[in-house]
């Protein structure tokens, strides 16, 4: 619901949510010109004349409107939770301007239930498959159909067949041929229905899971921190697949038993109406038990939901991070704290089964209930010669059928409320709209360009900034450092500048662009940032690189490692390019992280880069590594540098110093050191007079790229080459492939001492000569096995038996995980528990071998 305030210059009226004793109740603050009056009930309670100014003063929960009058008193005139804050804010801001503004009191919307129905919702997104709905539909129909028919052939069987005196014979054999037909056909159209709905839930479940993965990846930062990691994991796992459930299982039984039971009811008052009568009976109370249960069972299997999230959450915070546990031989106290989530997991579980266990078994007796008075008033009917004993019994099987769609929701209903509740999680993420979105008309600055903070205000809590009244300007190609102590907003700024959060007041604009209106696409391809805590992917290093850019070479991956100095290492990994980093990169050290880092940032070829506290965590070799890769990447670039390192700071053009959210000062950094102020006062212990005004050289990289012109000889030695290039001759180098399984081409050249001579990018465009010594030296080097044939595959476990036939004979090996079978477009890579290769390429497999494969991988 939204008021309308009125209000023309200097004159508002707005409610407030607590009153002088702050209690919620409201107060109604009127203001016109300088005088402000306070009502309560209708009775003016405050009265204040000659008001200057007006603000609004926060504090955990309540506000406070202040107002200073021109004499020099303030005044605490109104107060009010958060909810009304922003109103009051604009109401100050607006009295305080002189400016005439129409201002709306909204209610907080957050909590307001969307009309649209859980199910209607996904009606929505599945409408796509609208006539694969529809066949189902039918297929449903036609179903139910078929289950009604053999007890009505059962009632003619017994009265016109087994109890008649003179029957047909041909009437018996056909009830019989009627009876197959009928249970073959059913199977049928089970069979296709239940293929025809399984492949439609997994096609709509797997939209679902992309369009939640597409909302969240696009999502604001603050709300990943908000949700929390793993609480979205357990979206897109498990309340997916208790969707996927709802909508394969869930509701095609529902709409089966509500056919069936439309179906039953029309035959059975057909049959004997005074028997159907008798049916009705229990209805009501089994109807007002299935309500009264819905509404016990919602709240529990909402509760039952989030402590199952709590323990995913505790489970995803503590298994990475074991080192650290074990290190603090906090191992008792994590499985303690895990207990105790288990604990209260179960005790929901528990009050679930309870009420699952109360009323289910008491809706079955009353069925079971009903069905005995009618095996009581029917038996009396035959007994008397009312009715046939056809009629009775196909009444007893058809009434079965009636109730078991009834029975069916003691089974079904729970698992339908339990899908329906991660139904509900799911929309509810998803209609989380992002605070951050791209603008309407986005503007793309011509970059490098200056980058000014014009008076910026920013707190992750709006009422506790943490930047305050902050301006900064940068030069295009200027290199900036940033420093002061923790908690000062030097990190702060570096996500305004990506905008991963908007100011709260003031603004950053970039070539005089607010950055609001900028694309917020090629705002991040033109920022590259390098954090301090290094974040690498579970894949090879080659991918780690070229994450940062689309539609690059291995040649641009080689340039930006050895421009970030990471290079001669990478090569040296059992893989070079294409070895697999693992979680997090616990292959690399922590400087090797920092540097492949920095050549993912390099590769995007950015006009600005910003490194926050890049070697605030290396030791002091890793930091000078680290440091001269900085240095070599920033060449040309406007960079900002967020860093307490006095070798970073000192090579700066200009140094902005922090304290509390404020800039304190700002210079060249020998001046600041002349001034002898805070900046002085922060790096004092670590100046050394000799070299901290030394500024450092930046040493370019070498590429030593050789052509296809080069000649390639035979060495005395199998696994080396003699090289011809430039009418130079590089006598015993030994080849090697950098991206052996997704470029086995590209190769690098190196001597006795294992240093570097040649890259070449793709040995096959050599003379043939030239390519086959290269191709007999590279398999004493790079032996990859070439998988012929498949002779079974074993599955224990992650882990996988292997029983090939290569182009080197027969072999057993043995794969551990996902990660080391590699699937690329033509061809399957195996990396077995002892990093031997194995290469299968797909269109040399023969049928039997392929479609193993395909069935295991």
């Amino acid at each position: 619901m939204k008021r309308a305030v009125t209000m023309t210059k200097f004159k508002a009226e707005v409610k407030t949510d607590l009153d002088r004793n702050l209690n919620l109740n409201e107060e109604l603050v009127k203001i016109e010109g300088n005088k402000i009056s306070v009502y309560s009930n209708g009775k003016e309670i405050l009265n204040v004349d000659g008001i200057q100014r007006l603000v609004v003063e926060s504090g955990i929960t309540v506000n406070r409107l202040v107002g200073y009058t021109y004499d020099g008193k303030d005044i605490e005139i109104a107060y009010f939770t958060k909810k009304k804050e922003e109103i009051f804010k604009k109401i100050a801001d607006a009295f305080n301007k002189n400016e005439q503004l129409e201002i709306k009191d909204e209610e907080n919307e957050s909590s307001t239930r969307v009309s649209i129905s859980t199910l209607r919702w996904l009606y929505g997104i599945a409408y796509k498959y609208r006539r694969t709905m529809i066949i189902g539909v039918l297929l449903s129909l036609i179903s139910t159909g078929l289950n009604l028919v053999p007890p009505y052939l059962l009632k003619i069987l017994i009265d016109s067949v087994l109890l008649s005196p003179s029957h047909s014979s041909s009437l018996y054999v056909n009830i019989i041929l009627y009876l197959l037909l009928s249970y073959s056909a059913l199977a049928f159209t089970n069979s296709i229905q239940n293929r025809i709905l399984n492949n439609l839930g997994s096609r709509i479940i797997n939209d679902l899971r992309e369009i939640l993965y597409k909302h969240v990846i696009k999502h604001d930062y603050s709300f990943i921190e908000r949700i929390s990691p793993s609480r979205i994991l357990s979206r897109l796992t498990t309340d997916a697949g208790n969707t996927n459930w709802l909508l394969v299982w869930g509701l095609p039984t529902l709409v089966t038993n509500i056919f069936t039971l439309i179906g039953i009811g029309v035959i059975l008052f057909t049959l004997d109406f005074t028997l159907a009568i008798y049916i009705l009976i229990p209805i009501p109370i089994i109807i007002y038990m299935i309500i009264r249960y819905r509404r016990h069972s919602h709240r529990l299997y909402h509760r039952n939901w989030r402590r199952s999230a709590d323990i995913t959450s505790r489970i995803n915070d503590t298994i990475p991070n074991f080192l650290v546990v074990r290190s603090f031989s906090k191992e008792e106290n994590e499985s303690k704290r895990l207990r105790e989530l288990l604990d209260k997991l179960y005790e929901s579980s528990a009050a679930i089964n309870r009420i699952n266990s109360i009323y289910w078994p008491l809706i079955g007796l009353i069925v079971n209930l009903s069905t005995v008075i009618i095996w009581w008033v029917g038996g009396h009917e035959v007994i008397s010669g009312v009715i046939e004993l056809g009629i009775i019994t196909a009444f007893i099987a058809y009434v079965s059928q009636f109730y078991g769609p009834i029975n069916n929701l003691s089974n079904v209903l729970p698992f339908i409320q339990q899908s329906l509740t991660s139904a509900e999680r799911i929309r509810e993420i998803l209609e989380v709209k992002p605070e951050i979105s791209n603008p309407e008309n986005p503007k793309m600055p011509k970059m490098p360009a200056e980058i000014v903070l014009d008076h910026v205000y920013f707190g992750y809590d709006p009422h506790f900034p943490v930047i305050k009244d902050v301006s900064i300007r940068i030069k295009p190609g200027e290199k900036v450092a940033i420093v002061g102590k923790s908690g000062s907003g030097k990190s702060t700024i570096s996500k305004l500048l990506l905008r991963f959060y908007d100011v709260n007041q003031g603004k950053i604009t970039i070539g005089g662009v607010d950055i609001k209106e900028i694309d917020l696409n090629y705002l991040r391809r033109k920022i590259a940032y390098v954090p301090q805590d290094v974040v690498l992917f579970d894949t090879t290093v080659g991918y780690n690189v070229a994450y940062g850019a689309e539609n690059v070479s291995e040649v641009d991956i080689v340039k930006a490692c050895k421009i970030a100095k990471i290079h001669d290492e990478i090569v040296k990994l059992p893989f070079a390019y294409d070895t697999i980093l693992g979680e997090r990169g616990t292959y690399l050290s922590g400087g090797q992280r920092q540097r492949l880092s920095i050549a993912r940032a390099i590769i995007k070829n950015p006009d600005v880069l910003i490194f926050d506290e890049a070697t605030s965590n290396l030791d002091v070799t890793s930091e000078r590594e680290v440091y001269e890769a900085m240095l070599s990447v920033s060449k040309g670039k406007t960079v900002v540098l967020i860093t307490h390192n006095i070798h970073e700071v000192m090579n700066a053009d200009k140094v902005i110093v922090l304290n509390q959210g404020k800039v304190v000062e700002e210079g060249k950094p020998e001046e600041l050191l002349a001034k002898r102020g805070p900046f002085y006062e922060m790096f004092k212990e670590q100046i050394n007079e000799e070299k901290v005004f030394r500024k450092e050289e930046i040493n370019e990289p070498k590429f030593n790229f050789i052509d296809n012109k080069v000649k390639i000889t035979p060495s005395e030695r199998k696994s080396m080459v003699n090289v011809i290039y430039n009418g130079i001759i590089y006598k015993r180098l030994t080849p090697k492939m950098l991206f052996p399984i997704t470029k086995p081409t590209f190769i690098g050249f190196y001597d006795e001492m294992g240093n570097e001579v040649f890259l070449l990018d793709d040995y096959t465009k050599l003379d043939e000569n030239s390519r086959k010594v290269l191709e007999s030296a590279l398999a004493y080097n790079n032996l990859i096995f070439s998988v012929i044939k498949i002779n079974e595959i074993n599955i224990k476990g992650d882990q996988l038996e292997w029983n090939l036939v290569t182009n080197k004979g027969n072999v057993k090996t043995y794969t551990i995980g996902r990660r080391n079978v590699i699937l690329l477009d033509s061809k399957v890579v195996l990396v077995d528990k002892n990093d031997n290769l194995y290469e299968i390429k797909l269109k040399d497999l023969d049928k039997k071998s392929f479609k193993l494969l395909a069935e295991t991988v």
